[in-house]
């Protein structure tokens, strides 16, 4: 604290701050000292103090410029001294944090102190020596001062401690590429040319270090993609400068060949085997990238792609290939004689364009994506791509028969095909579908449904085929509850009161059915009431009373069925036995004898208290539904 009496005197004498000022500066001083003496101390002690410091400097310095002070005197220097202490009393008090270091790192950076950078990197990096992107700085920091020799050394010695960080070498071999160009411009430069001494080759050094860093990673796939993709990046920087030297043709062959070598399904390995797909996609993308910036062309890419890449691969390859026939490339701009929608359907065709059905899936959608949205593609290419989508779809069908997506695409092939005649049904074991699959399922099949040959009875039959299929399809963990309110809404949507009581129908029907699923059959008796109920004030506002008391007893015996089907120990039949009283109140309250013959709600209670197993819950649950219910009917 005594330390900073010449520099308050400094500040009173230039008129930047008043004695008062000056007193809460050193009081506040005063109290972060003692704060950073507690103990434990605090991280953000240390923090919250220097925070205060550059308040304090920023307003010094407006202040100065303000009252023109030129001349550099003591209190111009003391703010970052001071910041520069309480750092260096901060990670000497939290070795281990690392986020202390590199708020020290970043304020050096900001103010540029270059000099105590350096000190701290290498006092960060006693106490962290795997920590890379402290290497990376200091190696940075030494570049900076045109120290070559001292970045080079502190790589190789980061390497010892990181041997297989991509990070590590992907940099270092930057720095040797950037050293080589540098190089070879000097020798091809008039006064490099006068020298009649032989010297070594430039890129020498950069293909050893390539070499030896991808032998270290070669057992990792995710730190191999990110060395080759660095390792491309530097190669097309060194092609770009004027002066290559002979070296560097040599070592693009080099960075070709290991891009050819190390894709997954091409190398050997489990560890190869387990990359995960945003690996591999990534290998196999720079490959083909630069395969095609070689010369290559898309049909020997393609050729590669469907001999050995994995299933994400295919997919990805054939989303590229859509892209490039959507966007049309010049002519100019080909690869080859054929367009990308030309080999986009010869990939379809190849025999491992069906390896799962993840994979024909997504050929089969960029297929249609680019019959539709390639504007540019010929009528040709066009006919091309469509055939080779109806043929892959056969030969999905004929190797994943029981699965229900590309079952549901068959389907909506054939009823596409079909022009108005019933399509034929998709199978029924295939594999178990989620709900907006078979949604999607159902509502194809409406159309076809009401667009059927026979009277009404044949129709009816169809839709409860139709819905029948899709339930059975659906996943077991899947509730129904979706599927048939899908049913219900489309009917209700296309002939009213009318289509919803033989959507119902077609529902109650097919849970008739499923006597070997009696936990679906209640789900889907459960949602069929549900639609009902919703849709029983607005179905009874303009019918007589006779229609709306045979509709409450239909209802009724809807309730009776369902509260059959559900077990005592289910807390939705609860549940339902409180519907049940609610609705027969409801009923009894709209007069004109619509309540008359259903039962009374004394012996609704006392049949729920006697089916179901916690009475005190039902109890409390009808009580409180109830009363929230005769309360707001009042």
């Amino acid at each position: 604290m005594q330390e900073m009496v010449p520099e308050l005197d400094d500040l009173k004498r230039k008129s930047i701050f008043n004695e008062d000022e000056i007193r809460q500066i050193v009081k506040r001083r005063r109290d972060f000292e003692y704060g950073m003496q507690r103990n434990p101390a605090k991280h953000q002690d240390f923090l919250n103090y220097i925070q205060y410091e550059v308040a304090v400097e920023c307003l010094r310095s407006r202040r100065s410029k303000a009252l023109h002070w030129r001349k550099k005197t003591i209190s111009d220097f003391a703010g970052f001294r001071r910041m520069h202490i309480i750092f260096d009393r901060g990670v000497r008090k939290f070795k281990g944090d690392m986020r202390m270091w590199y708020q020290y790192i970043d304020f050096c950076l900001r103010s540029g102190s270059t000099k105590v950078l350096s000190r701290v990197l290498l006092r960060a990096l006693k106490f962290h020596p795997r920590e890379v992107h402290l290497w990376l700085l200091a190696a940075d920091t030494e570049l900076k001062c045109g120290h070559i020799k001292a970045a080079r050394t502190l790589l190789v010695r980061a390497l010892r401690f990181a041997p297989k960080s991509a990070k590590l070498w992907g940099e270092f071999l930057r720095l040797e590429v950037r050293v080589a160009c540098h190089l070879q411009a000097v020798r091809d430069s008039p006064e490099g040319l006068e020298q009649s001494t032989p010297t070594a080759n430039a890129w020498a050094p950069g293909r050893l270090l390539f070499r030896r860093g991808l032998a270290k990673m070669s057992c990792s796939p995710s730190a191999c993609a990110a060395f080759l993709a660095q390792a491309i990046h530097c190669l097309k920087e060194a092609q770009s400068e004027p002066s290559s030297g002979e070296g560097l043709s040599e070592w693009a062959a080099e960075v070709r060949a290991a891009l050819a070598q190390w894709r997954p399904g091409v190398a050997e390995g489990e560890d190869w085997l387990d990359a995960s797909d945003e690996t591999a996609t990534s290998l196999w993308e720079l490959w083909w990238n630069h395969e095609l910036e070689c010369g290559s062309s898309w049909r020997s890419v393609a050729d590669a792609a469907a001999t050995s890449a994995p299933a994400v691969v295919l997919r990805h390859l054939a989303s590229t290939l859509t892209a490039a026939a959507v966007k049309g490339a010049s002519a100019d701009e080909q690869t080859d004689d054929e367009t990308a929608a030309a080999v986009l359907a010869t990939l379809a065709g190849k025999p491992r364009a069906a390896i799962d059905a993840e994979t024909v899936i997504g050929l089969l959608e960029e297929l249609e994506r680019c019959a539709e949205e390639a504007s540019h593609a010929s009528d040709s290419d066009k006919r091309l791509v469509q055939k080779a989508s109806r043929a892959l779809l056969e030969r999905a069908v004929a190797e994943h028969p029981k699965n229900a997506r590309i079952a549901l695409l068959s389907w909506s092939a054939a009823a596409g095909k079909s022009k108005g005649k019933r399509p034929p049904m998709p199978p029924s074991k295939a594999d178990s579908m989620q709900s907006e699959e078979a949604v999607a399922m159902l509502l194809l099949a409406t159309p076809a449904t009401m667009q059927a040959d026979g009277d009404g009875d044949a129709q009816a039959l169809q839709r409860q085929r139709s819905l029948e299929t899709s339930l059975r399809n659906l996943a077991p963990s899947v509730a129904p509850g979706t599927l048939v309110t899908a049913h219900v809404a489309e009917a209700l949507a296309r002939g009213g009161a009318q289509a919803l009581q033989e959507a119902c129908s077609d529902v109650r029907a097919v849970a008739g059915k499923l006597w070997d699923m009696p936990e679906r059959r209640a789900m889907m008796l459960a949602a069929a009431l549900e639609a009902e109920l919703r849709c029983w004030s607005m179905s009874t506002l303009a019918v007589a009373a006779s229609k709306m008391l045979k509709q409450a007893k239909a209802l009724t015996d809807r309730f009776e069925e369902l509260l059959g089907l559900l077990s005592d120990d289910d807390p939705e039949k609860e549940d339902w036995w409180i519907r049940y009283v609610q609705f027969v109140q409801g009923a009894l309250r709209s007069g004109d004898g619509v309540g008359s013959g259903l039962p009374s709600v004394t012996d609704l209670n006392w049949r729920a208290m006697r089916s179901v197993a916690d009475q005190a819950r039902y109890a409390d649950k009808a009580q409180r539904v109830l009363q929230a219910h005769s309360g707001s009917g009042a």
